[in-house]
């Protein structure tokens, strides 16, 4: 071996010889193996889901802020608009709607002036009370 393959051999390292050429269906066929491994594993989570539903039964446009905030948490919330000047109550649904929007929550009447707003992960099943009244000819 001459001086200067020992000092190269020395500074890079040995060569080392390459292996058999394998074909490229084996390589394939052996990273498909490996993609179906990874995809059948079963994975095991603890979760806990709990549903909270909170009652706001606001005076005035004041209390809505909070309201918001609930519907940011995830949390159902049944509004009762009974007590609410109908100015405000118009404010109010105006305000959550917004809220309901940015969080991907549905908005369904549940009685008049009670509203349900719930997040996406709850589902709505029964009869929806806005389309019952508009079929049997109220509009609003």
């Amino acid at each position: 071996m001459s001086i200067f393959k020992q000092f190269q051999d020395f500074i890079f390292g040995p060569e080392e010889e390459e292996s058999e050429y394998q074909p490229l269906y084996e390589d394939v066929a052996q990273s498909v193996d490996v993609a179906e491994e990874r995809r059948n594993r079963e994975v095991k989570i603890a979760t806990t889901a709990t549903v909270q539903i909170v009652l706001a039964r606001p005076t005035d446009f004041s209390e809505v802020k909070s309201i918001g905030d609930d519907l940011n948490h995830q949390k159902t919330v049944l509004l009762n608009l009974e007590q609410v000047k109908s100015e405000d109550a118009k404010r109010i649904m105006d305000f959550l709607s917004g809220v309901a929007y940015a969080n991907d929550a549905t908005i369904k009447m549940s009685a008049q002036k009670t509203f349900v707003i719930m997040p996406k992960n709850v589902g709505f099943s029964g009869v929806d009370l806005m389309s019952e009244l508009e079929n049997n000819g109220y509009s609003f």
